[in-house]
């Protein structure tokens, strides 16, 4: 669990090349021109200022985040575009990921995939038990439908609410049951994960209260739709305003 975490926030504030290895692998060779160099460059530093602030919250909140060298994240940059290049999922980024920063030094408990498999299994027993959550294994079937869901809402314009309540209704048809969930009963959830974590496995999260897991989340969806937002700008741009782009991107990567 704490691996997901920090190498979710690693990827999104340390490397900062989400927006970048997004834009570079999709639509490259098309031939659009309604955008320029200059609101590509524009919308790149937009990202980059909301990614400072999302720095400057968890800092705030007393996350203290690691100081890598150059070199470390120049090879964490390399990682990501490989994994990339090679299909990987977002678990196997994260994971991939959270090894690297364990093996600079980052202190990140080294969880097996047997501890890994055991705090999802309690988990999903305590809110099964205490919250009426009803899980279900996915057919091949039931998958290619929420994709397909997602991208078709994703490209219709809706909200990522909307898109959280289409799948929930989705997975609730086919027998799966995810309860709506007041203040007082996400905190009771998340306070019982977090004494599990730090008693059972000896993982120290940070203690921070709803609002500040919420302030969290909410920058962070800020930072997609800016990425979002990118990409469709760079689809429209022509192959050699591209081209400058990524050189500015890889140029101020780090």
């Amino acid at each position: 669990m704490m691996k997901k975490i920090m190498a979710i926030l690693m990827i999104v504030l340390l490397v900062g090349t989400i927006g970048a290895t997004t834009v570079s692998a999709t639509g490259f060779f098309s031939w659009g021109n309604k955008t320029s160099f200059k609101e590509l460059k524009n919308k790149w530093n937009e990202i980059q200022e909301a990614k400072q602030e999302l720095r400057d919250m968890l800092e705030e909140y007393g996350i203290e985040l690691p100081d890598l060298t150059l070199e470390q994240k120049k090879v964490i940059i390399r990682t990501i575009f490989q994994l990339r290049r090679e299909g990987a999922n977002r678990e196997e980024i994260r994971e991939e990921i959270a090894d690297l920063l364990i093996e600079f030094g980052v202190d990140l408990p080294d969880l097996t995939s047997e501890q890994r498999d055991e705090i999802r299994a309690k988990i999903k027993t305590m809110l099964e038990e205490d919250y009426g959550f009803v899980f279900i294994e996915l057919t091949d079937e039931h998958k290619v439908e929420i994709k397909n869901t997602i991208k078709e809402m994703k490209k219709s314009g809706a909200t990522r609410e909307e898109i959280k309540q289409a799948i929930i209704g989705l997975y609730e048809s086919y027998g799966g049951v995810i309860p709506d969930l007041n203040d007082e009963e996400k905190e009771e959830i998340h306070d019982w994960i977090v004494n599990m974590l730090e008693t059972d496995y000896g993982v120290d999260l940070p203690d921070l209260t709803l609002e500040q897991r919420e302030a969290i989340k909410d920058k962070k969806n800020e930072i997609r739709e800016l990425q979002k937002e990118l990409r469709e700008m760079f689809k429209n741009a022509r192959f050699f305003t591209k081209f400058r782009f990524l050189r500015y991107v890889r140029k101020n990567l780090i």
